[in-house]
């Protein structure tokens, strides 16, 4: 096996279809995959889960408030 049959060779230029050593022709993949989750959060998102954690220390003091008196 030489080294040319390991590459892939294009038999279509627009839109590019390559062949390899599969049976099927297939595109090349796109420089970047729509679907890949950004690293981290952005500077708003972290604001606005640190204030999400603040609205849930304040339902959940409502709800205590709100048992206490159903019991009491």
């Amino acid at each position: 096996m030489s080294e040319r049959d390991d590459e892939a060779t294009e038999l279509q230029h627009d839109p590019q279809v390559l062949q390899g050593d599969d049976d099927s022709p297939r595109q090349p993949a796109p420089p970047l995959d729509p679907y890949t989750p950004e690293p981290g959060p952005r500077p708003g998102e972290r604001r606005a889960f640190r204030v999400l954690r603040l609205a849930f220390i304040a339902i959940a003091i409502v709800v205590a408030v709100v048992v206490y008196a159903a019991i009491r």
